[in-house]
């Protein structure tokens, strides 16, 4: 039986609005990679690096790599592995297949969901081809795409999603104890963490001001501060608010760390029934997303996790939000548990039918100095609930 973690608040405000100058700021040190056919898309290809350019970033094209005899129908692989952000665009053809079987576009895609890039495409107006129909099926399991009619709209779709990745990027997503909410700022010194942010949900600036030390139903009681992939076990030393005009207040939580990171855990050591640890990690993840059958009988709290789904029924996430809210409870249930180093990639899918398509993949904890881990994954349908 999953262990019933207390039920979550959440702060639904929106990312902070960014200014030119805080954009560009985000923008300077970001490579955007742009894919797509590159022989009759000149002009699609030219409008989205102007609009890249125009927010501060650098786009990444074959136009621009210069001096190279490859092939501009080949998949540059290196060069989106270098980049920050990928930016597809899929017009009516798939592209001449590689001996991979798939398009340029289609591998760099993949390459850029393997490595973990921001990703932001764009489908044309027109009539797909075969091929091209399947890949837009293949990304619309994910993600929402957009649609273009002519290169100038492209491009101002290209500017405005650049300028939310950057808004995404200055509020990440926090976790302390039972509340959710987007920081402004997030900052870790290897021991303190201090986070700033604005709350407009009165429940959770409720719940965090009752964390305060000294306060007799708060006393800094041990918690769990998660963001950004971390998450430690700690204790709140303070909580200042400030009521500001317009809605909700302004917070700063810091928090103290009480554990080393990496403090192994035996249960998660446990090796059972011809199962390894990971083994049991990636059982404990089934039965938790996909609802499968646990085998385990009596000794199933072996593989227990709280199934991150049933955690946010109700809330109404919107959809935008449900990956990296998703994300940040993995994160706490398997660092806590120390059943994962960190989580390599997480892909949740629109709800469809009853069920989300979910992928997952992530990095065992180092348990041998001598033994090199190597990522695991999976994938399924997480019933909605």
């Amino acid at each position: 039986m999953a262990t019933v973690s207390e039920p979550l608040l959440i702060d639904l405000g929106p990312a902070q609005t960014l200014g030119d100058d805080d954009v560009r700021a985000w923008a300077s040190d970001q490579r955007v990679f742009i894919s797509s056919v590159i022989v009759g898309m000149e002009n699609e290809r030219a409008a989205v690096a102007a609009a890249i350019a125009r927010v501060g970033a650098t786009p990444v094209w074959f136009e621009q790599f210069g001096g190279r005899d490859d092939d501009p129908e080949a998949a540059y692989l290196g060069e989106v592995d270098s980049s920050d952000v990928y930016v597809g665009v899929l017009g009516e053809r798939y592209g001449r297949p590689l001996r991979s079987g798939y398009s340029a576009t289609h591998a760099e895609y993949r390459e850029a969901l393997e490595r973990g890039l921001r990703v932001s495409v764009w489908v044309g107006a027109g009539e797909l081809s075969g091929p091209q129909r399947d890949f837009v099926d293949e990304v619309q399991t994910f993600r929402t795409t957009g649609l273009y009619r002519a290169p100038a709209d492209l491009a101002e779709g290209v500017e405005a999603r650049m300028r939310a990745l950057a808004a995404e990027s200055m509020s990440p997503w926090v976790k302390v104890g039972s509340a959710i909410f987007r920081a402004h700022r997030v900052r870790h010194d290897g021991s303190t963490v201090r986070i700033e942010a604005r709350i407009r949900d009165d429940g959770v600036l409720a719940y965090l001001e009752s964390l305060r030390s000294g306060r007799p139903w708060g006393g800094a009681s041990e918690t769990r501060v998660t963001w950004n992939g971390r998450s430690e076990a700690a204790r709140v030393s303070s909580v200042d608010t400030e009521t500001a005009p317009g809605r909700g207040a302004s917070i700063v939580v810091v928090a103290e760390g009480t554990a080393p990171q990496g403090r192994s855990s035996a249960m998660s050591d446990m090796a059972f029934d011809g199962r390894t640890p990971e083994d049991l990690t990636e059982l404990a993840l089934r039965v938790a997303l996909f609802g499968e059958d646990d085998p385990l009988g009596a000794m199933s709290f072996l593989a227990s996790f709280e199934s991150p789904f049933e955690q946010v029924a109700g809330l109404r996430i919107p959809e935008d939000a449900m990956r990296p809210v998703i994300h940040l409870l993995l994160t706490e249930a398997l660092r806590a548990s120390n059943r994962a180093d960190r989580l390599t990639r997480l892909e949740v899918g629109p709800p469809h039918q009853g069920r989300r398509r979910v992928e997952l993949g992530w990095l065992p904890p180092r348990r041998y100095t001598n033994v090199v881990t190597t990522q695991r994954q999976l994938n399924g349908y997480a019933p909605e609930v």
